[in-house]
């Protein structure tokens, strides 16, 4: 199995199985590379004279496989998010208690459930209950506005409140588990593929939504995403272990009202092609509030406090250390010249050394070198990004708001990365502009924000 169509939990079995250098040898790749994996997918490996004490014996303990950084931080965020979500306005207060009313006439345990507001604020909500609520003002909420349970006209600023109270009842809700059925070909009882389960977050919703406004707003068929470990599992009868022959490269498909997912299923025989399999479709309507998903607007501080970048201090300090070890060796390695043609190494290799070949080998020493480099340099920019995302708390697709050279700028934003000295570090935020009248431009630009002091 090549060492890239690990998953994580896989990589953690070998790893705390044998000896790197046994698992590196089986997969035909060096240990460096094995290392190098693990620190990718933050697979924590075996302290020194762990395999010493197993080989006398001992049976040490293994550490958990804990959740991706990035995962941890987004919770963090969402349990913020739903601390502050308490308070709702009389609008949406109308809005809630019609939901209430609806659920109440069709026999759901209302007060059971706690689900009475405490003056203006939400009380601890079932989340099974706000999954419905979130549903009902979907398919409700502009009826109830036709037959007065909400006392208002319909237009922007109402549909507004309505996405303000979604964005209050999304972190409270319990996931949806969707499945998507592979479709099945004419004339055959089965299906082609295996079912699909995938966990419908709160923050796979917003990253749906963000989609399906870039799809209306660029008049798309659809767009893709990948689909991560977190947010789906295959069928139980397609379960895989570290040996099986069966890898599944999943994506989410979305369209303006409709979402499924596509793979590739790889064939048992590497000579095979890999074999497509899509799913059948689902409304968007019927699994999400996906006409009130609330646009994130996050106004950012003029610069970033020392308590922000605490936490993530550690981490900062080595992508900097990463950062100053690869500009030592990417100098280091452009700095050798190569204008000396290919036959003319040639010719000195045959000259002076036979065939052997040394002046040839360095310089294919040097293109393999080069091209660790830029694989290199991919991976320290996608730190940088996922680094800069959880300290501002912000991610790809949210609205940012701040003052920028004495002007007002509203971004939505396309890209995030910081840039990191022994003085502090600079946070850089592209996006696409907002006209004056709050609808999306086409030009570009960007916000600076800066952090200084000792980290």
């Amino acid at each position: 199995m090549p060492p890239k169509e690990l998953s994580r939990e896989e990589l953690f079995a070998l790893v705390w199985e044998k000896p790197t250098q046994e698992v590196a040898r089986e997969l035909g790749v060096s240990d460096v590379a094995i290392a190098k994996l693990c620190a990718r997918l933050q697979v924590p490996k075996p302290p020194r004279g762990y395999w010493a004490k197993v080989q006398s014996g001992q049976t040490p303990k293994r550490p958990p496989l804990a959740a991706f950084r990035e995962e941890v931080d987004r919770k963090r965020r969402e349990t913020a998010r739903a601390k502050a979500a308490g308070l709702l306005s009389k609008l949406q207060q109308q809005f809630y208690q019609a939901a209430l009313s609806e659920l109440d006439a069709r026999g759901a345990d209302v007060d059971g459930d706690g689900a009475e507001t405490r003056g203006s604020r939400l009380r601890e909500l079932h989340p099974d209950l706000a999954t419905q609520i979130l549903l009902l003002i979907q398919n409700r909420g502009h009826d109830w506005v036709k037959e007065g349970k909400v006392a208002a006209n319909w237009n922007h600023s109402v549909q507004a409140s309505a996405a303000n109270l979604v964005g209050k009842l999304l972190p409270l809700a319990r996931p949806q588990l969707l499945m998507f059925e592979s479709d099945r070909e004419p004339g055959r009882y089965m299906a082609n593929g295996p079912a699909v389960f995938v966990r419908l977050t709160a923050h796979l919703q917003e990253r749906i939504a963000s989609l399906v406004r870039v799809v209306r707003d660029l008049n798309l068929n659809h767009v893709v995403m990948p689909l991560m470990a977190v947010d789906h599992a295959w069928s139980a009868r397609y379960l895989y272990a570290p040996a099986a022959h069966i890898f599944l490269d999943s994506t989410l498909c979305v369209s303006a009202t409709e979402v499924w997912v596509e793979s590739a299923r790889r064939a048992w025989r590497d000579e095979d092609p890999p074999e497509r399999v899509a799913t059948g479709r689902l409304k968007l309507r019927d699994i999400m509030p996906i006409d009130y998903m609330p646009v994130r607007e996050i106004e950012l501080p003029p610069g970033v406090s020392r308590a922000t970048v605490k936490p993530y201090r550690l981490r900062l300090q080595g992508l900097l250390e990463a950062d100053r070890v690869y500009e030592m060796i990417s100098h280091a390695t452009y700095a050798i010249k190569r204008q000396v043609p290919d036959d003319k190494l040639l010719l000195a290799d045959r000259i002076r050394f036979g065939r052997e070949r040394p002046f040839r080998s360095a310089r294919e020493a040097l293109a393999r070198i080069e091209d660790e480099l830029a694989d290199w340099e991919t991976e320290l920019e996608a730190e940088r990004s996922a680094l800069a995302q959880s300290i501002l708390g912000i991610e790809i697709g949210d609205i940012v708001a701040a003052e920028n050279r004495g002007r007002f700028l509203r971004l939505s934003v396309t890209g995030i990365t910081l840039y990191a000295s022994d003085k502090g570090a600079t946070f850089i935020i592209s996006g696409t502009r907002f006209r004056k009248d709050g609808t999306l431009g086409k030009l570009q630009d960007t916000l600076s924000l800066h952090f200084e002091g000792d980290r």
